[in-house]
């Protein structure tokens, strides 16, 4: 990556072309302010290329460029597409009053370029609607925008202040940073919206880990909003549930946050206001990230209002329960409102197994709740797994060769999409309408399933092999249980028998279907056979009549054999 930083710096100082470069140049009669400017410049490449975090980095390229042009201050906008307006992110010598948060086109100097979209270079006060109140006399300012594969993403901003001036050299230097600025602010929002997905997945996990507990309601909710804050680091949350003697009601039940210690709980708020009490009424998240200018917003008293609000109604089935609503002053985007309608969703189940907790018995219950944990450990967990084997080596590899890095991303990316499928299905099947309509399983076969399970969370490393040839489409539970017997078995041989090659394969006799899984790695522990995973697999087949066989050796690898009764579908 230094290297190639290098590289990139002789490239584009040359590609300033022969006047630039001899006006660049001729600053003094030695070129030692040059050298100097160079070396800076390939320093900060240097520095910027190996950072992936976006808010130091931010500050380090404002500061930087400040330095190599000798301005004064200087600012770095980003780009919100979804309010076509410009947010600062980072500032250099600019004092907090001065700065307004988001400028519309033509406001400031920054929105001056969004407007233009090309270099804007004047005296601030030129500028038709100018933001920062009482700058220096003389103040000259320039802006150029940020570009990253052909898309704005972002505006520099410097100025200096009398007598100097910034220069078309500035111009064309601050053009030429901007460049690898750019390059390295969309790798690093690329590794942040992965992170980001990635802390969305750990949050559904640990919830439903939570929600698998044997804890009461109350206890329970706490502790999800608590998770909500620690892991997502949302300022504020609130959850609220529907008085039980008054529909119309809803009852703050536990706060997360910073609500928990400043605003008091059991707060009764009626459903006929607010915006919390809108995602009720109307049974679909509200998402305002502009707080000031809605009039439903209520403010909990002694605290200051934030800037955005989330409101996502918990929901089982047709009935609304609840709400889980978030606020802070940053704002929330979709793949904030998906994540926490699945949290709600997920809430929405452990509420309704409260309230079946009181009305069934102690054994029915944790039945349930068994078969949940179950379900979630056969499926989204072992997704959640191999996405964490992807994400430990994903900025390595990306830093060792930008394209497995990429090729890492988009299995991260379907892995994701599968585990929200996952996730969606088992919610499905918790749903007293489930049985009215179709769902994944019913409309797809076995085989079809398991490759795309496979294909995904498959390491390129380790040769699969499939042969279900012959197979005939069995019942849904029956179907469900094979898929979750070779994902365990499959997940297993990755991540502890280092094998370099899995078969899959069935057989369909008159009686029953045999599903094989062998691999050739060092086999497994004793531990690991008795675990909570093959004790799954075993207790599905068993509750269908059927049987798990295993034999490893640390010689000839794992077989696994998987046999249930023969079920065959109904034609359709």
């Amino acid at each position: 990556m230094k290297r190639f930083a290098w590289q990139r710096v002789a490239s584009d100082v040359v590609s300033l072309g022969s006047a630039s470069g001899a006006a660049f140049m001729s600053k003094t009669s030695d070129g030692k302010d040059n050298r100097l400017q160079l070396e800076m410049l390939s320093q900060m490449i240097e520095e910027i290329s190996g950072e992936l975090a976006l808010e130091p980095l931010l500050q380090r390229i404002v500061m930087r460029a400040c330095e190599l042009i000798g301005a004064d201050d200087g600012v770095i906008s980003l780009y919100v597409p979804e309010r076509d307006a410009i947010r600062t992110a980072s500032t250099h010598n600019i004092p907090v009053h001065e700065l307004r948060t988001e400028l519309s086109r033509g406001e400031g100097l920054t929105g001056r370029v969004l407007e233009l979209d090309q270099p804007v270079r004047c005296y601030y006060h030129e500028l038709p609607h100018p933001t920062r109140e009482n700058p220096p006399a003389g103040m000259h300012s320039l802006g150029v925008p940020i570009r990253a594969r052909g898309r704005l993403v972002g505006v520099f901003g410097i100025s200096t202040y009398a007598p100097r001036v910034l220069d078309e050299d500035s111009q064309e230097f601050l053009t030429l940073f901007a460049r690898h600025a750019a390059v390295a602010i969309d790798n690093a929002q690329r590794y942040s919206a992965e992170k980001r997905r990635a802390s969305r997945l750990a949050l559904i996990a640990r919830v439903s880990a939570i929600i698998a507990s044997n804890t009461d309601l109350t206890t329970l909710l706490q502790r999800a909003a608590d998770a909500i804050h620690d892991t997502l680091q949302y300022p504020n949350i609130d959850i609220a549930l529907l008085d039980p003697q008054d529909a119309t009601i809803l009852v703050v039940l536990v706060r997360g946050g910073d609500y928990k210690r400043l605003v008091p709980h059991d707060v009764r708020l009626p459903i006929d206001c607010g915006i919390m009490g809108a995602a009720i009424r109307e049974q679909r998240s509200q998402l305002v990230n502009d707080i000031a200018n809605d009039q439903r917003y209520i403010a909990p008293p002694h605290v200051s209002p934030p800037q955005a609000e989330l409101a996502v109604p918990i929901i089982y089935g047709e009935k609304a329960l609840g709400v889980l609503n978030i606020e802070g002053d940053l704002p929330f985007d979709e793949l904030d409102r998906v994540s926490l309608e699945i949290v709600a969703e997920h809430l929405g189940v452990a509420i309704v197994n409260a309230q079946l907790f009181k009305r069934a018995t102690e054994a029915a219950v944790l039945e349930e709740r068994q078969r949940l944990a179950r379900d979630l450990h056969d499926s989204v967990m072992q997704i959640l797994s191999s996405m964490s084997l992807i994400a430990q080596s994903l900025t390595e590899a990306w830093h060792r060769e930008p394209a497995e890095g990429e090729r890492r991303a988009v299995r991260l990316s379907e892995l994701s999409r599968i585990a929200f499928s996952e996730m969606r299905g088992l919610l499905h099947e918790l749903s007293p309408r489930a049985a009215l309509s179709p769902n994944y399983a019913a409309s797809h076969s076995l085989p079809d399933r398991l490759r795309r399970l496979l294909t995904a969370m498959w390491p390129a490393y380790i040769q699969l092999q499939i042969d279900m040839a012959g197979f005939q489409p069995q019942a849904i539970t029956h179907e469900d249980t094979l898929l979750r017997v070779c994902q365990e078995a499959v997940s297993n041989a990755i991540r502890h028998a280092s094998p370099s090659t899995i078969r899959i394969e069935t057989l369909l006799s008159a009686s029953g279907v045999r599903l094989s899984i062998t691999d050739d790695g060092c086999g497994i522990s004793r531990s690991m056979a008795q675990g909570m995973g093959i004790g799954n697999m075993r207790a599905r087949l068993s509750e269908l009549g059927g049987q798990l066989r295993i034999a490893s050796s640390r010689t000839r690898g794992t077989r696994i054999l998987a046999y249930l009764p023969r079920c065959d579908r109904p034609q359709p």
